[in-house]
């Protein structure tokens, strides 16, 4: 009722195992058996004895590998952590929601999105994840959208394919040309300053498309600016009204992204307090000494922090940034760092 799904369980549908160190045997044959109708949508909600923050490494494990198996027969999945409620006291009337805005993504459904003019251009986001444990930093890219927030279709990969990067990029422009004919323009949201090496082959790919199209790229950086920052001494708090932002020369900006709505609000500031640090370039130049170009695309970073759908609460960073990192983070523990193709079309990991 909550986000409007009409949910169906069919009969000898669910699954249990015995064995919750290893349950991943007892899941498999299980599904084995089962005759997954593929015009069907399948949603699985896995009771998990073992959270994603679980110490132990073989029992985290588990958490991904119940996904990965999911993803390979076309079901999308919804993991519910028994030990949460009790941290919360006995209920769940905080997490119910977060559970049913997720779901309701994952079944391809659209919690929200911006009410914002519907315009020729494609939006690619490029995050990543540096496994500590392994010290290898993996990459999840061409997580492209449409500018009013809409997710199309992402790809992964490892820090150094840089051309397979840049081919995958080419390769969701030419799928929003299909539908949308060739973009005006495109937007390249990196989470660090993007090299030469990462950019010439995105350019080259561009030529050989024969687009002739500005590139924007808008580096944001995922460390929150702290050697910067700015105050607003008409409020007690002193934080700045969310969606300020300031220049700070050399085509950046400091935005500010947090809980402070209005000139009254009075509460306790929430979230993420520090501004993030944004950086333009662009393969035309003269087009940032325009200033309705530069609130637009600052505007866009600032709204697409509110395409989150894992939660009700307002991210700091846009999912353009931060959806590729979450998915760089699970990844990895698939079987040879691959995501069935289900999967790169379905937003499993919030």
């Amino acid at each position: 009722d909550y986000a409007g799904i009409f949910i169906h369980t069919a009969k000898g549908l669910s699954i249990r195992f015995s064995d919750s160190n290893n349950p991943i045997p007892e899941i498999e044959e299980k599904l084995t058996k089962q005759d997954i109708i593929p015009e069907h949508t399948y949603i699985a909600i896995y009771i998990t004895p073992h959270g994603k923050y679980e110490t132990d490494q073989k029992k985290r494990k588990i958490y991904y590998h119940v996904k990965e198996l999911l993803l390979k027969r076309g079901i999308t999945s919804q993991v519910i952590d028994p030990e949460k409620r009790k941290a919360l006291g006995g209920g769940w009337k905080h997490s119910l929601p977060n559970i049913f805005i997720a779901i309701l993504a994952k079944l391809e459904g659209i919690p929200w999105q911006l009410n914002t003019p519907e315009k020729n251009e494609l939006v690619v986001g490029v995050g990543a994840f540096k496994d500590t444990a392994e010290g290898v930093q993996y990459i999840a890219s061409a997580f492209s959208f449409e500018n009013n927030g809409k997710f199309t279709r992402f790809e992964y990969f490892l820090k150094d394919e840089v051309e397979m990067l840049a081919g995958s990029i080419a390769s969701a422009i030419k799928e929003f040309a299909t539908v949308n004919n060739d973009p005006d323009r495109l937007i390249i949201h990196f989470y660090k300053e993007m090299s030469d090496k990462e950019l010439i082959p995105i350019m080259e790919k561009l030529e050989n498309l024969e687009l002739r199209i500005p590139v924007f790229i808008i580096t944001i950086f995922k460390t929150e600016s702290e050697d910067i920052v700015a105050f607003d001494t008409s409020w007690p708090q002193l934080m700045p009204l969310s969606g300020t932002y300031i220049n700070i020369g050399h085509n950046q900006y400091l935005l500010f992204n947090n809980t402070r709505y209005s000139e009254v609000t009075r509460s306790k500031p929430d979230g993420f307090p520090f501004p993030i640090k944004i950086k333009m370039q662009c393969s035309e130049p003269d087009l940032l000494k325009e200033t309705k170009t530069v609130n637009e695309l600052i505007d866009q970073v600032y709204q697409f922090s509110r395409m989150y759908w894992k939660s009700v609460k307002q991210q700091n960073l846009p999912v353009t940034i931060k959806y590729p990192e979450m998915v760089a983070q699970i990844a990895p523990n698939f079987k040879g760092n691959e995501i069935p193709d289900y999967g790169k079309r379905n937003l499993w990991f919030l």
